[in-house]
């Protein structure tokens, strides 16, 4: 955790702050929102057994070096999904399950993916093989048109960007993730795909 990220959760913990949206502003005057929440969780989704999933310790600076990359190099139109690459990002683990169930030592069960507020049952697939064998580079980013009645609570009443969102130039980082960027939504899958959870490899310091 960098120190920018420790000043603000001492904040957060001595209740100064409740959000610290940060506003993103492109060369052609475009306005991006990275909300708190939309932070915390690309940085605390790291745990197997849900799905492509994050290397650990990514920072908040490194997620809006991501999303400067992306505005600084692509015209954001009316939004959506913006792929990138960037070097182990973390691992793609949702595969066609043909291509799953033939994994080492595979061993099928069932794990529960949130979509929403609904929770949908996909099967699971344990394997003996390597984390590393995962590995990915591919990152996406989806970014969409602000909508004014779902704004952080610290720009609810900005009217800088009440006034650029009615001009449509406000957009918000909704989500992240790597991994391929093709894979159906968790309800689409019909048993097509599976979560993969790998043998996860421990590194050990060296002294």
């Amino acid at each position: 955790m960098n120190l920018h990220e420790n000043i603000s959760r001492v904040k957060q913990l001595m209740g100064l702050i409740v959000e610290s949206t940060d506003k993103l502003t492109s060369l052609d005057d475009k306005v991006v929102l990275v909300s708190d929440w939309v932070k915390n969780h690309i940085k605390d989704h790291n745990k197997f057994g849900t799905g492509s999933v994050f290397r650990e310790g990514i920072t908040d600076e490194e997620i809006l070096n991501f999303v400067n990359e992306i505005i600084s190099t692509t015209e954001l139109g009316d939004g959506g999904a913006f792929e990138l690459e960037v070097p182990e990002i973390g691992y793609d683990l949702v595969l066609p399950y043909d291509e799953a169930i033939n994994l080492e030592n595979a061993e099928e069960s069932s794990t529960i993916k949130k979509e929403g507020k609904n929770e949908i049952e996909v099967p699971l697939i344990k394997t003996s093989q390597s984390s590393n064998d995962f590995k990915t580079d591919k990152l996406t980013l989806v970014i969409r048109k602000s909508n004014p009645q779902f704004l952080p609570d610290d720009v609810k009443e900005d009217q800088e960007i009440l006034n650029k969102i009615n001009d449509g130039n406000v957009y918000s980082l909704l989500t992240a993730f790597p991994g391929n960027p093709n894979i159906p939504r968790a309800s689409e899958w019909n048993g097509q795909y599976a979560v993969v959870v790998p043998k996860k490899e421990i590194i050990i310091p060296t002294l």
